[in-house]
């Protein structure tokens, strides 16, 4: 898939890497977000390598809910450094030869007895194992990344192409209701016409009045401009779609100005059918809507 495919915002990736007897394996779960936000598990020997992966995911994704989760599995034996107190021992080795001549004690004092004495053997971290095994955290953050990325492209393109069905009966409805803009007008002069030689009684009608009365009906009913831009919005949806995520946040802003124009040609409609097909463009909306929620 090319760079300017379309995304959406959920998924599931899962990469690992192995060195020697080292296994680190990263899993990130997706949902959709109106912002990046980020919920990361890291052992506590890897806890320095947070802001390293933060950068790495927010590189490469706009926005989402991620939960990120790291695991290592293995021996420790590079990350642990152990070092002996000999000065501490020796006080110790001569406590106890102390405590076994005045008690008149047997046996021979051995390592074991030392090693449960505390502070003889102390460990630390090794800051430069932990340095040495970014690389492993590196690459399976990267894989993980790029399988997700590869699940959003293909769901992504899944709702693209449903939305793209839906903006295009869109159209078509809006094609069906312009013809009937015109008809409106001259079903509202007929009625208008016949309801004036009612209250009469037959009498004659005055042109102008007429024409003002139905220049103000006319007005009032004329979707005209609302049936234009709504193509013109429709069209404009169509062809975010060529650039590719992130658009989020463009459609959004796009179903707003759609739902806008619909919902003032429901209200100026002054026929049952212009009313049916603002119905069937107002559910199309609603599902576009939907959709776009889950798009980056």
């Amino acid at each position: 898939m090319n760079e300017k495919s379309i995304k959406s915002m959920t998924g599931f990736g899962r990469g690992n890497h192995v060195a020697g007897n080292v296994e680190v394996v990263t899993e990130i779960r997706a949902v959709n977000h109106r912002f990046l936000d980020m919920f990361i598990r890291l052992p506590k020997m890897y806890s320095c390598f947070e802001p390293q992966i933060r950068k790495m995911v927010s590189d490469k994704i706009n926005r989402g809910k991620f939960e990120i989760t790291v695991t290592r599995s293995g021996g420790k034996g590079a990350l642990i450094e152990l070092s002996v107190d000999t000065d501490l021992a020796d006080r110790y080795y001569s406590c106890l030869l102390e405590l076994k001549n005045r008690f008149n004690l047997t046996g021979e004092i051995t390592v074991s007895d030392m090693l449960i004495l505390k502070e003889i053997i102390s460990s630390a971290d090794n800051v430069e194992g932990f340095e040495q095994e970014w690389s492993l955290v590196e690459n399976s953050v990267q894989l993980a990344l790029s399988v997700l990325d590869e699940m959003r492209q293909t769901e992504g393109a899944t709702l693209w192409r449903d939305i793209e069905t839906r903006l295009l009966s869109i159209r078509e409805t809006t094609d069906m209701i312009s013809p009937l803009v015109d008809q409106v007008s001259s079903d509202s002069r007929t009625r208008l016409e016949k309801k004036v030689r009612e209250l009469t009684g037959g009498l004659g009608i005055d042109d102008d009045r007429m024409l003002q009365e139905l220049a103000l009906i006319a007005e009032r009913s004329d979707v005209s401009e609302e049936l234009t831009r709504l193509r013109s919005h429709v069209d404009q949806f169509l062809s975010f779609g060529k650039e590719g995520s992130p658009l989020g946040r463009k459609l959004d802003f796009l179903l707003q100005e759609l739902h806008r124009e619909v919902n003032t040609l429901g209200a100026k409609s002054a026929s049952t059918d212009i009313s049916s097909y603002v119905v069937q463009i107002k559910s199309e909306v609603e599902k576009i809507r939907e959709q776009t929620q889950n798009i980056e």
